[in-house]
């Protein structure tokens, strides 16, 4: 059975066991990054276990407002500090990943939407969510889109792995209540 419940800054050596296999060394984001947002939006950051074992995160910050793609916001280690508004209407979602072995059964779109609700049921003045993913992310894509996801821009070789440059997607998602 799988647990969602808040990271804790002791869950910072599992958050980057899961890190360091869910993304490719190009576009890992720093342990102090991860400290970070836990201490800056601990609400926003949630563990996912099954037998005591953790196995996907999911973090998020609030922003006042949506940001077009030129913004600097989107950058790979960007500080939630910086950006995160308590009062924020915007849930951005910066990162969320489940170990390989875990992806495919569904799981994955389940965590993801159970973390935006608990998001969003905690913070009534969000109106919008906003994410970025990489355009060959494919079984994130679906998540995504099958959640009422949509395009609104793209930041050209956003991303770079193996000396591969993709596009980030920018997606947003108005919040109905």
């Amino acid at each position: 059975m799988e647990i969602l419940r808040k990271a804790t800054k002791s869950d910072i050596d599992d958050i980057m066991n899961i890190e360091k296999e869910a993304f490719a060394e190009g576009i890992q984001e720093s342990k102090d990054i991860f400290l970070e947002r836990i201490e800056t939006f601990s609400e926003g950051f949630f563990i996912l276990e099954e037998n005591n074992k953790k196995i996907g995160y999911f973090s998020s910050e609030l922003w006042n407002s949506v940001p077009q793609k030129g913004d600097s916001c989107f950058s790979l280690n960007h500080s939630a500090l910086k950006n995160h508004k308590k009062e924020g209407a915007v849930l951005y979602i910066s990162s969320i990943a489940i170990l390989n072995e875990y992806k495919g059964n569904g799981l994955g779109y389940r965590f993801f939407n159970k973390s935006v609700e608990k998001i969003i049921k905690s913070f009534p003045q969000i109106k919008e969510i906003v994410l970025l993913v990489n355009e060959i992310w494919i079984p994130a894509l679906h998540i995504y889109k099958k959640c009422g996801f949509i395009e609104y821009g793209r930041i050209q070789k956003f991303f770079s792995s193996n000396e591969t440059k993709t596009d980030g997607i920018l997606m947003r998602k108005t919040v109905e209540r």
